[in-house]
């Protein structure tokens, strides 16, 4: 069997999960914001192109 160990995880490390969800979802909005802006908009490597959209 696993020893299990009365130590709360959650208590101690919550800013820690909050911060990696906040920066998680800032990546990701930059990340479209910059697939989307008119410079990167028609290139091939564009992921909006894996999706099967056509060139502007």
């Amino acid at each position: 069997m696993i020893k299990r160990f009365a130590f709360p995880i959650v208590k101690h490390y919550w800013p820690f999960f909050v911060s990696g969800a906040v920066v998680y979802y800032a990546v990701s909005k930059g990340a479209d914001a910059m697939a989307s802006s008119e410079q990167y908009i028609n290139d091939p490597r564009n992921p909006r192109f894996q999706k099967g959209e056509k060139p502007l």
